[in-house]
């Protein structure tokens, strides 16, 4: 601590704290103006250290999290292209099918449905259930992850 001009400052101390300033003085073989400079120092010292690891922590807790999202979008993202791709594949085949016949009008599901089409969509629902399961099955494994690691942080 470097010696400056100092001013005179009288406040009003409870007998507890005067007592604490007084160890702290004779602790480190100092004034009392100069302990109460030198807790003042450190009070704020302390105070930009509890700020920068309150930062770091939320930091490190978004991250975290972040990563999680990041890793959910990722799948979502490939799901959606493998999605599109089929599909657009679908509208060429059915175009080509379409043109090649040289049909004239468009029998809809909502005329006429045929086995085949009741065989597809059966298939598609078992193939969303299978994909339902397989996913409720990796978040029970993700959540149980978490309890362990908190379990084993307590």
């Amino acid at each position: 601590m470097t010696e400056e001009k100092k001013q005179g400052t009288y406040f009003m101390l409870s007998t507890e704290t005067k007592e604490k300033i007084k160890v702290a003085a004779n602790e480190n073989h100092m004034s009392q103006a100069n302990a109460i400079a030198l807790m003042v120092d450190a009070y704020f010292e302390n105070r930009e250290e509890e700020h920068i690891l309150l930062k770091n922590t939320i930091s490190n807790l978004l991250d975290e999290k972040l990563a999680f999202m990041k890793d959910e979008m990722n799948r979502i993202q490939v799901a959606t292209n493998v999605i599109d791709r089929d599909t657009k594949i679908i509208l060429e085949f059915m175009n080509h099918y379409y043109l090649v016949n040289k049909f004239k009008n468009l029998i809809t599901t909502e005329e006429f449905k045929t086995n085949g089409m009741d065989q597809a969509e059966q298939l598609v629902q078992k193939r969303i259930h299978k994909q339902r399961k397989k996913k409720l099955d990796y978040e029970r494994q993700i959540e149980l992850k978490k309890q362990k690691h908190s379990e084993s942080q307590e």
